[in-house]
């Protein structure tokens, strides 16, 4: 794909807006070619099309100068929101160091160790240690000025520095042995027992010593060990281990101002996890320590977590048979902090109370937000991934089905079945395919849902493994197919089946 294109695809339409208004900053023209090249792009224009609109007669020149001057805009617009979407101060210590470099290259001495000391004091309180690197070696260039400290005193913070840095090296080269490591192993299904998988490799590498010592360190190891036991399904075996690594460290280092970040990622880990294994109570528990955590170091990290927060909360008191708190709590963000929030966000904000009305039975509401997701499935799998669409669409079947537009819930099915079928060759997905299967043959046959052959037919092919080990999302799925076999309320088989250990 040209590189244009693709760059301007990864564009939300808010990023559009804000391009346009960038690209005019200037106001140096009233006409800009560039702007009418972008346009273009964005409405997926052929090249040959692009150059009749651009100009009376070809020209292949000015049409390729005309690219790099947008390739330039574009690299620089990408660049400063980068830097605005930093959640560290690496963007911050990067310009004050550049500041400093500058100062001294115009002879201001001291305006450029003003700007020196600041960088230094930043990367110090937010553990920058290649940052400091850099800082200490520009110190010791500039060691002869009349504002500069003692150059055996700024020789030995490099010297202690260097000694984190070597370590960040040996870390990060470690983690992505480890996880490669980690998906092999656990993928081939050598061995079923976490803790002994990441103890062996954190050994292996060197670097286990470092893990409480370094939350940073912990987070990474519990980011990979999560990310893993996810695509796996495989909750229930992630839970006690990384509550005790959580209360290990606290128990044993503590977290401080310069970790806090790693605090509260831990603490969505848990919360997370305890909901996806059903216990409902204990996951609030762990948001309510996590919201304390956000409102700490004067709400640094809040709007971060704030979506998380939300949504995670509100997935809980659903299944805590408070649904209606649930829907409150999420159509109450106000549209102002909804266009703030990542496109990911609002996308499962959306979803979320789309499955909450559901609950409640008010499918129109349920229908009226899917239309308002207002994307292509193709759009969406690029930004919020394949199995993300699949479930989408599952649900959205579900919705037709309940206000009784059969046909288009059964187009719905087989166009379903015709666009996941490389998904449904995994076992993890096999199911969805299964489920779908069995809601086309009610829809055929509406009269087989009092078929006892039937319903031994759907238990034995929609449950396999035990009921505490099942995934929770797959749980809400046969919870709706079971409300229609026992002619009950969905929500109340939902609420039966995810707050017991097993389902009779």
């Amino acid at each position: 794909m040209d590189i244009l294109q693709e760059l301007i695809n990864t564009f939300s339409e808010d990023d559009k807006k804000e391009f346009r208004i960038f690209i005019n900053r200037q106001k140096s023209k009233k006409e800009r070619k560039d702007l009418d090249l972008f346009e273009l792009i964005a409405d997926q224009a052929s090249p040959k099309d692009i150059q009749k609109e651009l100009y009376k007669t070809p020209n292949k020149v000015a049409y390729h100068t005309l690219r790099k001057r947008l390739l330039k805009h574009i690299s620089d617009f990408i660049v400063l929101k980068q830097i605005d979407k930093d959640p560290t101060s690496t963007s911050s210590i990067s310009g004050l160091i550049s500041m400093a470099t500058y100062a001294f290259n115009n002879k201001s001495e001291e305006l450029g160790w003003r700007f020196l000391n600041k960088a230094e004091q930043t990367a110090l309180e937010n553990e920058q240690y290649e940052l400091l690197n850099s800082i200490y070696h520009l110190q010791l260039e500039q060691s002869e000025s009349d504002f500069a400290p003692e150059i055996s005193d700024i020789y030995n913070k490099w010297k202690d520095n260097k000694t984190l840095v070597d370590e960040n090296e040996k870390i990060n080269i470690a983690y992505n042995f480890i996880k490669r490591e980690v998906n092999e192993v656990i993928y081939k299904g050598e061995d079923k027992d976490l803790n002994k998988i990441i103890d062996r490799l954190l050994k292996k590498y060197g670097i286990n010593d470092l893990v409480f010592q370094r939350p940073e360190v912990l987070y990474k190891v519990l980011d990979l060990t999560r990310r893993v036991m996810l695509s796996k399904k495989d909750f229930y075996n992630f839970e006690p281990y990384v509550i005790r690594m959580y209360e290990e460290m606290v128990n044993n280092y503590g977290f401080s101002g310069k970790n806090h970040l790693y605090k509260i990622h831990i603490l969505y880990m848990i919360a997370h996890i305890l909901y996806r294994n059903r216990h409902f109570e204990r996951s609030n528990h762990y948001m309510e320590i996590m919201h304390e955590a956000m409102l700490e170091h004067n709400e640094a990290y809040y709007n971060r977590f704030y979506p998380k927060y939300v949504m995670l909360s509100a997935a809980n008191y659903s299944y805590l048979n408070q649904n209606d708190r649930s829907i409150t709590i999420l159509s109450s963000i106000k549209d102002s902090t909804m266009r703030k929030l990542q496109a990911e966000d609002q996308l499962n904000i959306k979803m979320n109370l789309i499955i909450y009305y559901g609950n409640s039975g008010n499918y129109r509401e349920s229908n009226r937000i899917m239309h308002s997701l207002n994307h292509s499935d193709k759009w969406l799998s690029k930004k919020m991934g394949i199995e993300w669409v699949m479930k989408k669409n599952m649900i959205e079947i579900m919705i037709q089905y309940e206000l009784g537009n059969f046909e288009i819930a059964l187009n719905r099915i087989r166009s379903f079945e015709r666009t996941f079928a490389g998904l449904f060759k995994h076992p993890l997905y096999a199911r969805a395919l299964l489920f779908m299967q069995k809601v086309k043959i009610i829809i055929n046959n509406p009269m087989i849902i009092r078929d006892n052959q039937f319903i031994e037919e759907v238990i034995s092919e929609l449950v396999k493994i035990p009921a505490e080990q099942e995934d929770l999302q797959a749980m809400a799925y046969y919870a709706w197919l079971k409300g229609k076999l026992l002619n009950v309320n969905y929500y109340q088989v939902l609420l039966e089946i995810a707050n017991k250990q097993y389902d009779n």
